[in-house]
């Protein structure tokens, strides 16, 4: 997931209009040479985000043999030569190892500290020699007791304990332990992604909100590797829909996705209603699954599930018995697939009286006359996703996304392991055509108000 990196300012750019017989002094110089950093730096806000471009290891080292003897501690890390960028696409130059000691002190619990390189203007600093015809660009090292702003790049974090701290290098680099330093976050630079989707998860009356965070962070890592073009935000938002609409600020309705699970036995009151109207006008898309849990679909799934295994497990029998179990048990699954079919229609009904209260008609994906953009971008689906050996069933209209199955949860790992990796592939992938059709979807309706406006 990514931080949601702001695009350059929309400013014009300046130059000098050059003739013959002007004079040049010191300050036109400047401004010639300042108009062609700037472009370059809003070439790289454009096209990239910032991070490390290459080194600047951090390793624990023992204390400098030339400091002062209170801090011959166990707090020192050397930070190694390197490059990084930053937000506003200044180059840092890390040039020499530096040693630095860490000098925050956690108090009753631990406390992570985080430790940065910033770009510094040689111009902004105090003392710079006015008389040399040279400057020399800089940085800064900094150690933070919060994540590092916008003008900082990630080096490494620390998570420190009360009391003596010996900072060392991991045992493990992927699970760093109490006063180890830790590298897995650090942000490389890299091509920026076309857009950055954010989600939010209804919070109210939600018993699985821990674990629907859980799965929704497993597939937006997802989307990092399977489709780089779009990425997701690096906080998956909590959304109540019992605030009053006019009291909502701009920042409520700051997201591309909306997800809740829908229970026919808890309608929304008019209140929520009102809430969800308005992220839909907003652009948002309302990404809305069945509770199958406990139901009698979850069931019936299980049961199908078994006779399909029986079906399988019949090759050791004699030719008769073969044949009279294949036709016993293909009857039964046959009478199990009408029932299923008939408790996914009744529940079908029901959500379509569920959107209509929301204004908008919906149509199984099934029914549109081109293939929908759920099933085409970025991946292609001739048939959805299969979730416990039943496909899930897709209903759309508008900015509602209603899915009939489990598929978010597939998208992840149980406490079991036992999803399939082809399943939660193919759970990531239709997730991942369902986080861009929102995106795109809110992207198109921002483009709209602003020429409007």
């Amino acid at each position: 997931m990514s931080k949601d990196w702001p695009p350059p300012n929309i400013k014009p750019l300046t130059r000098i209009q050059v003739s013959d017989g002007m004079l040049i002094n010191s300050a036109r110089w400047q401004m010639a040479h300042e108009y062609h950093r700037i472009r370059q730096n809003i070439h790289y806000q454009s096209l990239n985000q910032p991070g490390i471009v290459s080194d600047l290891g951090v390793y624990a080292i023992e204390p400098p043999p030339e400091v002062a003897k209170q801090y011959r501690d166990r707090r020192w890390v050397k930070i190694q030569p390197g490059i990084a960028i930053d937000l506003f696409g200044n180059v840092i130059v890390v040039n020499e190892p530096i040693s630095f000691r860490i000098t925050s002190e956690a108090k009753q619990q631990p406390m992570t500290v985080y430790l940065t390189v910033r770009y510094v203007d040689p111009n902004q600093l105090q003392g710079t020699d006015s008389n040399s015809d040279f400057v020399t660009e800089t940085f800064r090292i900094d150690e933070r007791n919060s994540p590092p702003t916008d003008l900082e790049v990630e080096i490494c974090r620390i998570q420190l304990t009360p009391g003596e701290v010996k900072i060392s290098n991991p045992t493990d680099v992927f699970y760093p332990e109490l006063n180890q330093l830790d590298l897995r976050y650090r942000q490389k630079a890299r091509s920026r992604s076309q857009g950055i989707v954010r989600v939010g998860v209804v919070t109210d009356n939600n018993p699985n909100l821990q674990q629907q965070l859980k799965d929704f962070s497993y597939l937006l890592y997802a989307v990092e590797s399977l489709y780089p073009a779009l990425q997701g935000a690096e906080e998956i938002g909590q959304v109540s829909l019992q605030l009053d609409p006019e009291e909502e600020t701009q920042k409520e309705f700051n997201y591309d996705l909306i997800y809740f699970q829908y229970k026919e036995s808890r309608p929304l009151k008019a209140q929520q209603l009102a809430s969800l109207k308005n992220y839909l006008n907003s652009g948002s898309v309302l990404f809305i699954e069945a509770a199958i849990k406990g139901t009698k679909i979850e069931d019936l799934i299980a049961v199908k599930k078994q006779l399909q295994e029986a079906l399988g497990s019949l090759g050791s029998l004699e030719a008769a018995d073969l044949q009279k179990f294949q036709e016993d048990i293909s009857n039964e699954l046959r009478a199990v697939n009408q029932e299923l079919e008939k408790e996914i229609h009744q529940l079908s009904i029901a959500f379509e009286d569920f959107a209509k209260q929301l204004g908008t008609p919906l149509k199984a994906i099934d029914q549109f006359p081109q293939p929908h953009p759920l099933r085409t971008q970025p991946f292609l689906f001739s048939e959805l996703p299969a979730i416990d050996h039943n496909p899930i069933s897709v209903m759309v209209g508008g900015g509602i996304i209603i899915v009939i199955g489990n598929l978010l949860s597939a998208c992840g790992l149980d406490s079991q392991y036992s999803v399939s990796r082809e399943t939660i592939r193919t759970a990531q992938e239709m997730g991942i055509n369902i986080l861009h059709y929102a995106w795109r979807r809110r992207q198109i309706t921002y483009e709209q108000l602003i020429i409007d406006n």
